[in-house]
């Protein structure tokens, strides 16, 4: 009869140790994923995506609320498609890429009739498991007995860029949607880069800006380095019983912050850079991470020898920070 109990004893101990590492685990694996994506993902939702996307890499990732329900949305490398889950781990969508041979045939007929004459550049199914079923501002995810499939095609026609989905039965449940043409978005940008630099050249004008907070050392010292940048702010900090001078500058159309001991050294220096004058092996792993981004905004900082670039970018229609150094290494 002891020998019984010891060996019941013994094994919910075990079955309780296990059960505290695989917590952990889950635990640990979010934060991991979290760092890739950007995003902390719960222990459910880390599961749900090894369960239904095994060995997939997460490229990008994004959490929004609907009804009080976070949902996480995940885009994998590879072109391995898509998932939507929620925090509690439910799965409300999985998307794959497919080949038009790949869907029905109702399907097909009907993005081919909508879109006479685009070229499908792309084609997704999703498989919509569950969706979330309003009552006020709450709600609550209702489950399918059996999945409900979507087709969506990205198109191209000309200069224009839209995209359609259709049911399996052939049914249009959404556009063709249609983006603006590339020479209305390119006279808009004109018209946006010319407000911009409008606004730099009011920002650059000098300002009652004091300059006795900086020792002379700190004042010669930049204008010696940056005889025409314009002096938009001077403060004043003390870091571990270390005072450091900070001097925010405009040049031209750089904007450029640099700190100084008060012996005139700069230790930290942070500007704006031109995209294009990124280093190779930046833009090399920018295309491995994330296929098809556009660096909207480029930042250089320097502390002592060492260089990153913070960086914000465009994946198709979402927005990233990246931090990676001049070899190509992300950071974060």
């Amino acid at each position: 009869m002891k020998c019984k109990n010891w060996m019941l004893l013994s094994f919910l101990v075990a079955l309780a140790l296990t059960l505290i590492a695989s917590a952990g685990w889950a635990k640990q694996e979010g934060q991991e994923q979290g760092k890739k994506a950007k995003v902390e993902l719960p222990a459910a939702v880390v599961k749900a995506i090894k369960d239904n996307v095994p060995g997939a890499e997460i490229a990008t990732a994004e959490v929004e609320k609907e009804a009080g329900i976070n949902l996480y949305d995940i885009e994998f490398k590879a072109d391995k498609g898509e998932i939507e889950v929620a925090e509690d781990g439910t799965v409300m969508d999985v998307a794959t890429i497919v080949a038009m041979k790949d869907i029905p045939q109702a399907a097909a007929e009907a993005i081919q009739k909508a879109v006479p004459g685009a070229t499908i550049k792309r084609l997704e199914k999703s498989e919509v498991r569950a969706e979330i079923k309003k009552e006020g501002e709450k709600g609550t995810i209702v489950r399918f007995d059996s999945p409900k499939y979507l087709y969506e095609a990205e198109l191209e026609k000309g200069e224009q860029k839209g995209e359609i989905q259709v049911a399996a039965d052939g049914k249009v449940v959404e556009g063709p949607k249609w983006n603006k043409a590339e020479a209305e978005e390119k006279e808009e940008m004109g018209e946006k880069e010319e407000a911009e630099e409008k606004e730099e050249a009011e920002e650059a004008r000098p300002a009652a800006v004091d300059l006795k907070v900086l020792p002379p050392a700190v004042l010669n010292a930049f204008k010696t380095a940056y005889p025409k940048a314009v002096i938009k702010g001077a403060s004043q900090e003390t870091e571990k019983g270390v005072t450091y001078y900070e001097v925010e500058s405009v040049d031209g159309k750089m904007n450029r912050d640099l700190l100084y001991t008060a012996e005139g050294k700069a230790v930290e220096i942070e500007e704006t850079v031109p995209p294009e004058s990124l280093p190779a092996a930046v833009h090399q792993a920018l295309a491995k991470e994330f296929p098809g981004f556009k660096v909207l905004k480029a930042e250089k900082m320097t502390k002592g020898d060492q260089q990153l670039f913070e960086l914000q970018i465009q994946v198709k229609d979402k927005k990233l920070g990246v931090t990676i150094d001049p070899n190509g290494k992300i950071i974060e």
